[in-house]
């Protein structure tokens, strides 16, 4: 009964994905061409950057279609009070410049409807002292907005290469099918998250076909953000359900978006003292993508696709760890330490002294 839907996520992603490549074309032929002047920017030709929207329209259609709306289900009130987070990208998408910092400021309403509309409150990290603060309310509300709008914003920054972000959260699914595969039910959730779940699985794979390895439609900054929403909310939730649960279980599901952007920040304000919220080309996906360029994968699709499938076998084993250990706080400590041990040893290992400042 869970995946019924799937392929009607899945056929209308597909299609809302051909439309707006189609108007995209369109658009290009009458010089409004979608190229974006940016050191992250590794297509030379007009694609579209609306397929957040495609996700939308998807998401949305499909949960109405299994009798979903707002006055009778949660997860569809959860998609439209992520729409700040939708909105604040989709301005950058139709080439409105904003600043980072008034792009953060638009997504902060969603982490406090999350925390006062869902009561999704944090209260245990089972770091002793910080746990007492996180009793306080607006400590909590405080914590609660820090950590999702700098998820947000993370999801933002790996989707830098064709399928990569999309890879990364059906990497999240697949460990979890693997995980009950071996030894049963991980999570004691609704049926209804597991449908939703599901919707979201064929909304993923839909775009997924049209965005890896060929590029033809790109995310975009407002489904980046509406997607990092969703999943910080799904995964918190999933938590709170499950008493027995470690809250490390969602920094572990989260470490290589938190990785990426915490050692991105390091690198440019330690490392090279430049403004940290200047984007630039030398995240771990870019230095990856680079050196297959340098042993001899010619071809940007193969680069594309080889740099997503390093990634995803990286991550892999320890989203799969981490499910296994959903109960344990001090294994999940151990996944998470050595994850970002290996994140920075495979980082300095592809990317040269001379690869911590942007190529000319």
């Amino acid at each position: 009964m869970y995946a019924d839907f799937l392929p009607i996520a899945f056929l209308l992603t597909v299609f809302f994905c051909y439309v707006l490549i189609k108007l995209d074309k369109r658009a290009a032929k009458l010089g409004d061409i979608n190229l974006r002047d940016s050191p992250q920017t590794l297509h030379t030709k007009s694609v579209s950057r609306f397929g957040g929207v495609a996700i939308l329209g998807s998401l949305t259609c499909t949960a109405l279609v299994a009798g979903y709306n707002f006055s009778n289900s949660e997860f569809f009130q959860v998609g439209v009070m992520s729409l700040p987070a939708f909105l604040a990208g989709f301005i950058d998408d139709l080439k409105i410049q904003i600043k980072p910092y008034f792009r953060m400021f638009l997504i902060l309403p969603v982490p406090i409807i999350f925390f006062y509309y869902f009561d999704l409150k944090v209260s245990n990290l089972d770091i002793g002292f910080l746990d007492n603060f996180l009793g306080i309310e607006v400590f909590a509300l405080l914590f609660l907005c820090f950590a999702v709008v700098g998820m947000i914003n993370a999801f933002n920054l790996i989707d830098g290469i064709n399928g990569l972000l999309v890879a990364y959260l059906l990497s999240i699914i697949l460990s979890l099918v693997i995980v009950e595969f071996a030894v049963g039910p991980v999570f004691e959730i609704s049926d209804e998250f597991r449908i939703y779940t599901n919707i979201f699985l064929g909304t993923l794979l839909g775009f997924m076909c049209l965005n890896f390895p060929s590029g033809k439609i790109f995310m975009g900054d407002a489904g980046a953000y509406f997607l990092g929403a969703l999943t910080c909310f799904g995964l918190i939730y999933a938590h709170l359900a499950n008493i027995n649960s470690s809250p490390w279980a969602v920094m572990c599901l989260l470490a290589y978006p938190f990785t990426d952007l915490c050692f991105s920040v390091f690198r440019k304000k330690v490392i090279l003292n430049l403004n940290a919220m200047e984007p630039d080309a030398e995240h771990l996906h870019h230095v990856i993508f680079k050196r297959m360029k340098k042993i001899k994968f010619k071809k940007e699709r193969a680069r594309h696709f080889f740099t997503v499938c390093f990634i995803v076998a990286f991550n892999l084993p320890y989203l799969c760890l981490t499910l296994y250990f959903l109960n344990s706080t001090n294994a999940l400590i151990t996944i998470f330490s050595v994850y970002i041990i290996s994140y920075l040893l495979i980082y300095f290992a592809f990317s040269p002294r001379f690869l911590l400042v942007n190529e000319k």
